[in-house]
This record gives structure tokens, sequence and C-alpha cells, in this order.
């Protein structure tokens, strides 16, 4: 390679570390520092082969001489469009970059609809003067099933229904276990109310999913009768569907209470026309007076000790409160059915 190929080869080089460090200068003044570095009329690198072109063969200046003023102009041109990105306070060389255009929007998260009526059912219980429980999701055979009055052969218990797992465990098929667990630890009054995951061989249509949210409730104490049990739920479901709501108790069977029932509603609805009518009847919840042979198997006297149960699906409480037709909506995770009831 020739001088003149190498000298060219140099000023190439000096042009790419000098652009390099023009577009990280963080401040005017470390870019007047470069400034000087590279184009000042004194000292500057640029500026000192421009000088020495003098001592340079004829034939060779032209063609040195073109090429540094070229990198020459690059880092003068360089140095201007950083002193304007720094006075605008933009943070680095982005050629087409509108800053001026609206940023991206910030995805808010919501509450999902379905822990919304949780809440909502909560906070009515909590005013009745209920506390929240918990248990756990793997159970045994006898607090999911013996322990509240169900054998071991009765149907719900055939695998066709209930998830086991190794070692004797299972998937608890309801969150009635959390009452058994919560009288086993404490003596009355017991007054609970017990959300959680339950899982069933379900298949997945429009009212039912294999595994989905319960909401379970206790009351234990002297004295208490029907009169209470039905009172408490009466009140509940005014305050949950408003206060012209009707309710309607049907004789039932469940295996932990007796007698036992289920809730009906009859809401009023309001039609775009801004008319109101009545709904059907809706059933809402299962519920009923604890079989003394559930308080037996907890150590509570069921001479002394009277109480009431009752189980509902949030799910279901959430499809009928927002008028969904199918739940499997509300697992799907579609951000744009969710976000119509977003709330912070």
């Amino acid at each position: 390679m020739s001088g003149l190929e190498t000298s060219v080869e140099a000023l190439k080089r000096l042009e790419a570390e000098a652009l390099e460090a023009v577009a990280g200068a963080e401040d005017a003044g470390s870019l007047e520092d470069l400034r000087v570095l590279y184009v000042g009329r004194k000292d500057g690198k640029i500026s000192g082969v421009l000088r020495g072109l003098g001592k340079l063969p004829p034939q060779d200046r032209p063609v040195l001489g073109a090429e540094a003023n070229r990198v020459k102009a690059s880092v003068q041109r360089a140095l201007e469009e950083r002193k304007d990105e720094l006075a605008s306070g933009r943070k680095g060389r982005h050629p087409g970059l509108d800053l001026s255009l609206p940023g991206r929007p910030v995805w808010r998260g919501g509450r999902h609809p379905v822990t919304q009526v949780v809440d909502e059912i909560w906070e009515i219980f909590r005013s009745l003067g209920f506390t929240r429980a918990r248990g756990p999701e793997v159970e045994t055979d006898w607090y999911n099933f013996v322990a509240l009055n169900t054998p071991l052969d009765h149907p719900v218990v055939d695998e066709a229904d209930t998830l086991y797992l190794k070692s004797g465990l299972l998937l608890r098929t309801h969150t009635s276990p959390v009452q058994i667990r919560i009288m086993e630890r404490y003596e009355p009054p017991v007054r609970i109310i017990a959300p959680g995951m339950v899982y069933r061989r379900d298949t997945p249509d429009a009212t039912h999913t294999p595994a989905f949210l319960q909401l379970e409730g206790l009351v234990v104490d002297e004295g208490i009768t029907f009169v209470d049990f039905k009172a408490t739920l009466a009140e509940f479901a005014r305050r949950f569907w408003g206060p012209g709501t009707k309710v309607r108790f049907r004789p039932s069977f469940f295996p932990f209470t007796e007698p036992s029932a289920e809730v009906d509603v009859k809401r009023v609805a309001t039609r775009p026309d801004g008319s109101l009518e009545e709904t059907d009847w809706l059933e809402i919840m299962g519920a009923g007076m604890v079989d003394p042979a559930v308080l037996e198997n907890v150590g509570y006297d069921p001479e002394r000790y009277t109480g009431y149960a009752f189980g509902m699906g949030p799910a279901r409480m959430a499809a009928l409160k927002f008028g969904i037709r199918d739940i499997r909506m509300f697992y799907d995770n579609d951000i744009r059915f969710l976000s119509q009831f977003a709330q912070p």
C-alpha cells in the first residue's frame, strides 16, 4: 500500500473515531472538548493533517486534501447535529425518529370480573360479622368426604367426579373441607367465609369448568335457627342484587346439611328503554342447617350447638350479574372481553 493510501485510510479511521465520540457526548462541555480535539485550528487532529499537506509530494496533495476536507466537514456536521440534539433534550442520534409523536399508552391492570364479585360478596358478609378463612386445595378423604357426612361409597366419591392424586390425596371438590378444619381448630362461635379454587371431572360447557372458584360460608353457635339462616341469606341476596330482590328457598338435599335448601332470587332488571321488569327465578346457592353428624365429627356437642352452611359459585354469580351466558368467557383471557369490566 502506498503512502497516499495509508494516509487516506488513517483519515477514515480518524473520522470514525470522531463520529463515535461525538455521538456519545452527554453535554455541551464534552462536545466542545471534542471539537477542539478534532477540528480545532491550533491542535485539532484533522486540522493538523491539512497543515501537513505542504510536506507531501505535489501529486498527492489534491487527493489527500480533498479527503481531509471531507472528513473535517463530516465531523463538523456531526458536532452541529449533536449540539441540536442536546439542546432539544434528545439522548442519542436516531435519524428519522420524531420525538414529538405521542407515546404508546401504558397498559393498566384491572381486577378480573369474578374477583370483583368475590370481593363484593366478601364485603357484604364482612359487614354481617363474618371472617375470611382458607384451606389447602389438596385434601384427604376425611376432610373432603367423610367428615362432611359423605360415605366413601357415595356416588360423588367415584373417580368420575373426583381428581385423585398419589398417596390417597385428592384435589378438593368443594370448599366445605375448610369448615371442618376451622371447627377442629376453634371453639364456637364460628362465622366464616371461605372462597377458593375447587376441581372436578366436569366437561367444560357454558355453565361448567373443571377448575372454578367456590365460596363457602359457615355459622355455628348456640341458638342458631332456621330463621337466622333464612334472614342472613335473604339479606345478602338483597344487598347483592338490589333491594327489590325476591328470595325463595326450595327443599333440597346435601349430605352435610339437614334440612337443605336451594336459594333462588328473582331480580328487578332495567330494560334498555328504562322500564323495569322482573327476571325469572335464578338459583344462586345451595345451603342448609349443619347436620348434627358433622358437628360430632369435629367434637362439637350437637345438643348445644347448631349452625348453617351455604356455598355458591362466584363465576356463575358474575355471569348472572353481568349478563354473560357462557362462563368459559371468563377464563379465555381475551383482553377485549375482560377490559369491559376493568376496575383499578
